[in-house]
């Protein structure tokens, strides 16, 4: 991985950045430096230039890797050189000149230590900067999720503006049928109903698109005229290729960035329970030189030394240990995690890729053979108004599914890409459970 230059005063964002583009699956190192939001703003939005004007706008990443920042002010801290204490007394003995004393010492065990502390805070650094560099991984990626989600939200609201406006058509052909006789009061109220349902569900996937819109809007730090972005109102097709999801389990464990953290901080919190332990036992030895001068000028050398009679730093030493067993216990729940968000981000991307064919090559032909067939009987006198709408309302519900898996594929292959890339998405174990089967109207968006 990409080295990032230490500075104790300013946080170099675009290495950052790029050490994070460094890692998405395929090598892409094509970052957003060499472009501005205007510029990304000014063409219609994809799910990559959406991530790059997040990296390049978003407040709360750059939060986030100002912990860097706060690691590395604490290395420069640990760093220093103990300063010496400098005393001096004056005394005064009947009328002749005063006794003048001077001293200057310097903290020796503070010396002694000072590699071993320089050694903990400088492996704090590389934690910090791996957390950076995951921070913006995870930005790039829960973008890249909006927006696709904002892109199904768009694909369900004109599939449902083409209902209502097909089912405001047969609202009024049903009145007047009913009005000249031909057909029943209740064929009438359930075209009826049917348009008020399909006017609902119209209002409802407005919601949701602005909700999806605004969602993407504060990822990419948008606002005011900013806002007024264009995108395809589509999702991709599920492309041809997909990832090798058999060894996934095994690549997200040699690549995540999560467990190399865990490992940075348990190196260090050990270094942290072995300083403590041996400023404990070491007594506080000072060491410089003494002046005094009665009648003449005397300088010799000094000492002072704090014995660790009383107390050897148990306190210090207790908590460093027991940071130092919460990291090992971190770094196993970390392991665990990562290896089952593997596999079940492996099997969600084979059952969306699965579900997106079958309803793309099975389901959604056959609701269109039923309509067409039902429509060919309704003509025919052989079914009435209600089987005929009641055709077309399923062939609606299954293409608002369709939508809905589609989506879902979208959602599971950045998951994957995210877990190439290092990082765990941290609701991919809870998703699953939370949402259970898809819902044909597309619910409510968990990401």
């Amino acid at each position: 991985m990409s080295q990032v230059a230490c500075s104790p005063t300013a946080i170099d964002s675009r290495a950052l950045t790029s050490a994070a583009a460094a890692r998405y699956p395929g090598g892409n190192t094509r970052g957003p430096q060499a472009q501005d939001v205007k510029t990304l703003l000014a063409r219609p939005l994809t799910a990559e230039s959406a991530s790059d004007i997040a990296l390049l706008n978003n407040h709360g990443v750059r939060a986030e890797i100002e912990e860097l920042g706060i690691a590395e002010g604490r290395l420069a801290q640990a760093r220093r050189l103990p300063n010496p204490t400098v005393e001096g007394a004056m005394r005064f003995e009947g009328e002749g000149r005063p006794e003048l004393e001077v001293g200057a010492m310097i903290d020796i065990t503070d010396l002694l230590l000072l590699a071993s502390r320089s050694s903990a805070a400088g492996i704090e650094v590389e934690a910090a900067k791996l957390s950076a560099i995951g921070s913006i991984l995870d930005l790039a990626y829960d973008t890249r999720r909006a927006f696709y989600v904002y892109q199904a939200a768009a694909e369900l609201l004109e599939l449902r503006r083409t209902v209502l406006e097909a089912f405001n058509a047969s609202a009024d052909l049903a009145i007047r049928l009913r009005e000249a006789g031909n057909i029943t009061e209740l064929d009438l109220a359930n075209q009826r109903s049917l348009f008020e349902q399909a006017r609902f569900e119209f209002q409802d996937a407005e919601v949701g698109l602005t909700a999806a819109r605004e969602r993407l809007n504060a990822l990419m730090g948008l606002w005011g005229r900013e806002t007024e972005w264009r995108a395809m109102p589509r999702l991709p097709d599920i492309p041809g290729a997909e990832f090798d999801v058999k060894k996934l389990e095994s690549t997200a464990i040699e690549r995540s960035l999560d467990l190399a953290i865990a490992k940075h901080r348990f190196a260090a919190a050990a270094k942290r329970a072995n300083l403590a332990q041996a400023h404990g036992f070491l007594p506080e030895l000072k060491a410089g030189v003494s002046a005094e001068r009665n009648e003449e000028w005397g300088v010799g050398p000094a000492i002072e030394i704090e014995v660790p009679l009383f107390y050897q730093g148990q306190g210090e030493v207790g908590v460093a240990k027991a940071e130092m067993r919460q990291q090992q216990a971190l770094f196993t729940d970390v392991a665990v995690n990562l290896r089952a968000s593997a596999r079940n981000a492996a099997a969600r991307l084979t059952a969306r890729r699965e579900a997106v064919r079958h309803y793309k090559t099975v389901l959604l032909p056959l609701k269109q053979k039923v309509v067409e067939q039902t429509q060919l009987e309704y003509n025919g006198m052989l079914v009435g108004l209600f089987q005929l709408l009641q055709a077309k309302r399923d062939q609606v519900q299954t293409a608002a599914a369709y939508v809905d898996q589609h989506r879902e594929y979208w959602i599971a292959r950045t998951n994957v890409e995210q877990l190439l890339a290092g990082r765990r998405h941290p609701g991919e174990l809870t998703s699953t459970i939370t949402r259970g089967a898809s819902t044909p109207n597309g619910g409510q968006d968990p990401h």
